[in-house]
């Protein structure tokens, strides 16, 4: 198989398109219908990832559904440090998953919003080149609104691997036309701001080197909130916070808990349980895990 690369700039390209995608690792997107008349149906579905009793991606769970969709579909996917949940796949799972989606002939959409946040630059986008290396076709949807930090720019980029030359010109003018309806042309700042670290040594150097020093930090205040929340709480299992991954965590925690947190400690997470870890710092650790051991009480 020839494989092609079509690499865009991307604004809001699959929240326009598809709709939001918040708690759910991966959505099923099955287009039916009639192509010569356009996408048709387009039916968006939530299935299985997350497992609330281990606090981890359940496996078994997600080849299910994927063994129980239409061929075709699109499984949009975090490539790394997942979003809310902070539970990635390891290594071997992705390798496993790669054999299912060929086999199936579904088309995966990965998402890599956080890339160098998890284990590094090159090991955070291994599934998507592993999958790419297997002859997979594939879109990617990368931001460096975090690892950049970028956030009022909106800045990063949809790439595409295609089949083959002719597939790659096809998706190349839907992709053309579909920009024009949205945006036309994407804000050039950011992107500039980009181009010009990785297109320079000595810059890519220092943002590489000050990215690995956000990870290494965010890591140690997991290591950190772990320590105080087992030393407040032993007979609970905090393990879930050094396994998981990137900027969140998914505490378990209940709305109610998070209430309780924001009103009587002045501690704050999201309904769902999320945790922030990039917003911990070293004075605020204790004070967290005290606020956590007494909703857990």
């Amino acid at each position: 198989m020839q494989l092609r690369l079509i690499r865009l700039p991307l604004v809001a390209f699959f929240e326009t398109s598809f709709g939001r995608v918040y708690d759910k690792t991966f959505i099923l997107v099955s287009l039916e219908g009639d192509g010569a008349q356009g996408l048709g149906e387009c039916v968006a579905e939530n299935d299985p990832y997350y497992s609330a009793e281990t606090k981890q991606a359940d496996f078994a769970r997600m080849q299910a559904a994927l063994n129980d969709i239409p061929k075709g579909s699109i499984v949009l996917l975090h490539a790394c440090c997942h979003n809310p949940t902070g539970a990635d796949l390891d290594e071997q799972q992705w390798r496993t998953l790669a054999g299912l989606v060929k086999s199936r002939g579904l088309l995966p959409f990965f998402d890599i919003a956080y890339q160098g946040f998890g284990e590094g630059l090159e090991e955070d986008a291994f599934a998507l080149r592993h999958f790419a290396e297997q002859g997979i076709p594939l879109l990617v949807a990368s931001s460096f609104s975090k690892n950049f930090s970028l956030y009022g720019e909106r800045c990063g980029s949809l790439s595409i691997v295609c089949a083959d030359t002719r597939e790659a010109d096809t998706v190349l003018g839907q992709l053309q036309a579909t920009i024009r309806r949205n945006y036309s042309s994407p804000p050039a700042h950011g992107g500039r701001i980009v181009s010009a670290v990785l297109e320079s040594d000595e810059l890519r150097t220092a943002w590489t080197n000050e990215l690995t020093a956000m990870r290494v930090r965010i890591k140690a205040m997991r290591e950190g909130l772990h320590a105080a929340l087992k030393s407040r709480k032993p007979g609970h299992d905090f393990d879930y916070v050094l396994k998981q991954k990137g900027m969140f965590s998914f505490t378990g925690l209940s709305v109610e808990q998070v209430t309780r947190l924001r009103e009587e400690f002045a501690v704050y997470l999201v309904g769902s349980g999320r945790l922030c870890m990039a917003a911990l710092t070293e004075a605020t650790i204790a004070p967290s895990a005290d606020a956590i051991a007494q909703v857990l009480d």
